[in-house]
This record gives C-alpha cells, structure tokens and sequence, in this order.
C-alpha cells in the first residue's frame, strides 16, 4: 500500500483574505497589486518575473506503509519514482540539478511533465530529459489537459494502466499520475494567473490614459473562465482604470461580476469599495444616490468600519457640496462629519487635512477653534513621522506633504511638494482629488494682504497643477517649466498672440531672476521650428534662430503640450505665406552693440564690404548681428544695394534671416539674426 501527501503554499492567498481590520490607505492603495506595478513608477528596481515571485509551490511523492522501510529523507527522495513538472523554465535549472543528484545514486525512473507551447520548446527540453519518461501536454482555455500527440498519448495510457507489463517502480504511480494529471488544471490556472498579471503590468508600463484603457479592455475580454477572475486579478484592473480615469470601465466591471452566479470576487471588500469611488467620480444621473446607498449602510452599522470607508462616504458628500458651487449646506456638515470620523477612528493625514478645510468652509477659524487646532497639531506630528520629502517616493504621501504645508501656509515646502510631484507623474484622478481640496481650501482661507514673491511661485504651481488634472484646448496662455541645463524646472509663462501681423510666441519668467534675461518675445520669422520629447510626453522643445536661446518646455499635461506644438507648426506656416520683411523706414531698430571688457564693441567678423558686430535687439532682448558698410565709397553702393535685395528676398529656416536696415551715422547698418560659431560678412 501506498499513501501520498501533497501540500500548496502559496502567499498571494494568505494575502487576499480580508482581515479583521483594514489600516488607513489600504483600500485606496492595494498592497498585493502594487508590487507587481511597482517598476511604473520610476523606483529603478529591477523586474521580477511575477511567476518567480507569486508561484505556488507543488509537492508530491510517494511513501510505502512497508514498515520496513525506514521513512528517511534519504529514502523519500533517492529510492522512489519522481514526478516533476518542468513547465516552469525559471525552475527547469534547479529542477535538473536535483534529478543529477538522483541520478548519480542510480536512480533513474523519473517522469517529467511538461505543458507544450512551442515546437523549438519542447524539442529542447526532451533532448535534455535523456532516459527520463517525457511526457508533454496541452492545456485548453477550460482547463482540461490533453496530450500533445499519439506517442504521448499511448504513454500516458500504459501509465493508466496496471495490467499492462510495467517497471515494477512505475506501477504503484499509476493512481497518483491519474490525481496529479486530474488536478493540473489548478497549476494551469495559476500560470494564467499569473500570466494575467504580467499583462497588466505590462500595459501599466507602456500606455497611458485612453491607450491604457483599450489595452486593459482587450486583456479582460480574454477572461473566458471564473477561476482567472480572483481578487487581486480584479483589483488590478480597477486600479488601472483608476489610474487611466476610465470609471465608466471600472462600473462595467464590478457589475458584470455581480451577475455571474459562481464569481465571489465582487464581495471583495476592496472591489466594492472602488466601485462606490466610480460610482462618484463617474456622476452620471443617480450614480451618487446609489454610491451612498451602497456605503452608508456599512458606515452606519455597529462594527469596527476601516478608516476608508468614513473617508470615502466623506468624500461623496464633499463632491456634492462643491458641485453645488458651495451652497449644499447639509453635505457639507455630512462630509465634515464622515471625516472627522475617519479621524477619530485612526487619525491620518488624508481625514485630517479634508476636516480641517471642511470645518473652515463651515466658517471655523484656525485662531479661534480649538478643535481646528488640535487636529492641526495631530497633522503636525503625522507629518513628522512621514520624515523629509526628500526621502518620499510615492505620490500618495507627497500629495498629503503638499496639503498639510498648504494649511500650515509653509510656501517654501509646497513649491518644493509640487515639484516632486510633477516629477514623480503622479496619477490624473489623485492629482484631481488633492485640486479639489485645494480648491475648497482657496474658496474659504482669508487672502493675504500684501502677496510675498513666494506665494506668487505658489500660486503658480497650484495652476500648473489644476491645469494638469484638467487638461483642456491650448488657450494661447498656459504656465509652463523651462528645463535648464543644469535640469532646474524655472516657473514661466508661455502665449501666444496671433491677432497681429507679428504672430508672436512669448515667455516670461514668474519670479524674475536677479541677473540675465527673464522675457523673451520671439516673432514666428525668429523661430526654427518645434518637437515633441521623447522622454516626456508632457514636455518640447523650441528653436528659435539663436541656438543659445532654445527651450525645453514642460507642460501641464500631454494635451496642453500637443497643443502648443501645433499653433507654433501654425504660427510658422502663416509666416511663410506672408509679405518678405521691408527696409526699415517707419523708425529706427532700437538695438545696443555686444562690448567685452575693455567697453569694445564685439567683433564678429570682417568682409569685403565692412565690419559684423554683436548687438542685441532691446525690444526682446534677443542677439542680432549688426553688418556696418561706409556710405561714403560709392565703389560700394551697387553690391550694397544687391546684397540688401537679395536679404529681402531670402527666406529659409537654414539661411541667416535678414532683419532689417538702416541709415546712421555714415553707415549702412544690415541688422540680421546671429549664428554662432559662424560669420555673417
């Protein structure tokens, strides 16, 4: 007689029962998914194979109740038939080693299965088995598993049966075999699983927004049975739609679950937790009623309630006091109840920032109320705890830095919040929630008598921002970040003005700098051309015909940056149909000369006819080069006259652009745009 003994261990499912309580921020950030989209947001990490990381460890084998055989380690795994599954290739090398091992001790009866997926696979794998008993095999999307053909076939079927002549060491492995074969679904399963999860996490990597969303729905319409959909394979692709904004996918979902009779994962409390957000975020007719409806019975009942659900039944409220433009009195006092719940229950950063702003929205103040104190005091010591932005890498707790210095009107540490989270991209619907708090705050917080240079960079990230989580139709004016060389983000300004004949581009710096340019206006003859980076889909570059003045633009959103490429592409366009540039006749081009040290005028070099200069144009600030000819040579005139034509008529993005001319002081001056490195004579 024989008994078996087989055990699964397995994380991920020790991990997704719900537990007993649920500290604050888990259900908005669900750890297990996390760590298999870690790698997206920027942490360098390397990738780990989420089969490596999440695989179920399968064990089988074989005791004899012969009592004369001692049950020793040795016994168990050198003097009876292995069964080992090698379709796991991360595995394969260890797994060898150990049948070696085996084998140098003559034990050679060991049968490997494997699941077939390629040609050049599978012959690959059977040249290493050697003598082993090979047995490969195909799984369909329903799970049953079926040979791979007739040879196998006829395998497995002497191995099903022990009337036939056997090895007498493959005979009390025939029941067993026919169990693990039977039961190879579950493992099948699991690599789905996982193989669902490494697509989601793929997709998080490489797509973005409405990109992102497509390829999720594509993903999830391969999901053709109940045993792919568990817990944390959903809330995978909720968090996903989260971040892609897409909450009319993420109801979608959670419905259609709740119509399947055998699926249990929408009673996941995280999964319904999320479909309550949607429900609000998306705001179609009736999706808020029905989102409380769903919650305020939980929130409402005599057991301990998770932090989360006070916050996300507050939130509700506090959205529908502001989409009332400030005058749903009872949702506020509702919204500041909920939150004030959530932080008596486990006092946070996120309920006691939204309290506070809540409280002052109801017309308390900071210097009169003591319990605004006190949870102002509570955020204090939070805060501390989180330790220095520096050491922050997750936009969730640089978000709750950015809103409690916001309250503790700290400006020199919410610009340098902002920064970070420009940086770190984090998502559009986080970025929305921490606006709209800001939003509210901004509504009921006294202004400030006489604005410090720091509250105006403030003020400027805080449009960035808002602008970021409202991307809308370029609007000629928009706040950008000019990247310097040295990778510094300098707080600007970018328009665009297209009503005059000039069609010009402008920027201009929010806190003008102590020494250098802070303003620079650039006609559409002056500007090279325009390109999208690479690196960042938010962020260009702009050339303009002094290589020493291009610019890498950071915007608000991918869509406020496609737009400004196109009205600048337009800008050019324009200019080229346009009337060539005139001999200037109508005023004197206001300009200064380029000195160096000794108060000499900068020479650029010398030709035929006369001397090039360095000058600078004072109505823009912008380089030029000054071409100075004698009048008083009339040997002069007539290749003097042919040159300035030819200037008039020349108009090219790669020819020195003629600016202008003038009469002075005895000299033809030829005023053009300078090239560096190069000479214009």
């Amino acid at each position: 007689m024989y008994t078996t003994e087989r055990r699964r261990m397995s994380l991920r499912e020790v991990m997704r029962k719900d537990p007993v309580w649920v500290s604050a921020g888990s259900l908005w950030q669900d750890s297990s998914v996390l760590a298999l989209t870690a790698s997206s947001g920027g942490s360098g990490k390397q990738i780990v194979s989420p089969r490596s990381r999440t695989r179920a460890v399968s064990v089988a084998y074989i005791v004899s109740e012969d009592a004369s055989v001692p049950h020793s380690e040795e016994n168990l795994s050198l003097k009876y038939v292995a069964v080992v599954e090698m379709s796991d290739s991360f595995c394969q090398p260890s797994l060898f080693y150990h049948l070696g091992v085996r084998e140098s001790f003559s034990m050679t009866n060991n049968i490997i299965l494997y699941c077939y997926k390629q040609d050049s696979d599978l012959q690959s794998l059977k040249e290493q088995c050697g003598s082993y008993t090979f047995i490969p095999y195909v799984v369909s999307p329903q799970g049953k598993v079926f040979a791979c053909d007739t040879t196998m076939m006829t395998c497995i079927k002497e191995l099903m049966q022990p009337s036939l002549q056997l090895d007498p060491l493959l005979t009390p492995l025939v029941d067993r075999l026919v169990n693990l074969l039977n039961n190879m679904h579950i493992q099948t399963s699991e690599y789905y699983r996982e193989s669902l999860r490494h697509e989601i996490r793929m997709a998080r990597e490489r797509f973005s927004g409405k990109a992102l969303s497509e390829e999720l729905n594509h993903i999830q319409s391969r999901l053709d049975s109940i045993d792919l959909l568990t817990p944390d394979i959903v809330m995978n692709l909720l968090l996903s739609y989260r971040d892609a904004q897409d909450y009319n996918a993420m109801i979608k979902l959670v419905e259609t679950l709740n119509n399947l009779p055998m699926c249990q994962a929408a009673r996941h409390q995280n999964i319904k937790f999320h479909y309550i957000f949607a429900l609000n975020r998306r705001n179609h007719p009736g999706d808020r009623v029905n989102a409380l409806k769903l919650i305020l019975p939980i929130v409402e009942s005599a057991d301990k309630v998770a932090s989360d659900l006070y916050c996300l039944c507050g939130r509700i409220y506090k959205d529908m006091f502001m989409s009332s433009g400030f005058t749903d009195v009872s949702s506020r006092d509702q919204a500041c109840f909920w939150y004030g719940k959530a932080f008596e229950a486990e006092p946070t950063l996120h309920s006691g920032i939204n309290s506070v702003v809540l409280l002052m929205a109801a017309g308390h103040e900071f210097e009169t109320s003591i319990g605004l104190r006190k949870i102002g005091v509570t955020i204090s010591a939070l805060l501390g705890r989180k330790g220095s932005l520096e050491k922050m890498t997750d936009y969730w707790d640089v978000g709750f830095y950015l809103g409690a210095n916001i309250l503790a009107k700290e400006f020199r540490k919410v610009i340098e919040a902002s920064e970070k989270l420009y940086r770190l991209k984090a998502p559009v619907w986080y970025l929305a929630s921490i606006m709209e708090t800001y939003i509210l705050y901004h509504q009921f917080v006294k202004a400030p008598e006489v604005q410090s240079p720091k509250q105006d960079t403030m003020d400027f990230w805080m449009e960035l921002l808002l602008q970021s989580c409202r991307p809308t139709v370029w609007t000629n004016r928009c706040p950008v970040l000019i990247l310097e060389p040295s990778k510094v983000f300098q707080p600007s300004i970018v328009s665009i003005s297209e009503e005059d004949e000039s069609r010009t581009v402008q920027l201009q710096h929010v806190t003008p700098l102590k020494k250098g340019l802070h303003q620079w206006t650039f006609p559409a003859t002056a500007i090279r051309g325009v390109s999208a980076s690479k690196s960042d889909e938010r962020s260009c570059f702009l050339y303009v015909h002094y290589n020493s003045d291009d610019f890498q633009l950071c915007f608000p959103s991918e869509i406020h940056c496609k737009g400004f490429c196109e009205l600048v592409n337009s800008l050019l366009h324009q200019a080229e149909n346009t009337q060539e540039p005139q001999l200037l006749t109508q005023g004197i081009l206001e300009f200064i000369y380029e000195t160096n040290e000794n108060g000499d005028r900068v020479v650029l070099g010398k030709g035929t006819y006369g001397v090039v200069y360095a000058g600078r144009d004072l109505s823009n600030q912008v380089r030029i080069a000054i071409k100075e000819i004698p009048e008083k040579d009339s040997t002069y005139s007539q290749p003097l006259h042919e040159e300035i034509a030819l200037h008039k008529r020349l108009k090219h993005r790669n020819i020195v652009q003629y600016l202008g001319s003038i009469s002075q002081d005895g000299f033809i001056k030829i005023f053009m745009e300078e090239v560096p490195g190069g000479t214009n004579s």
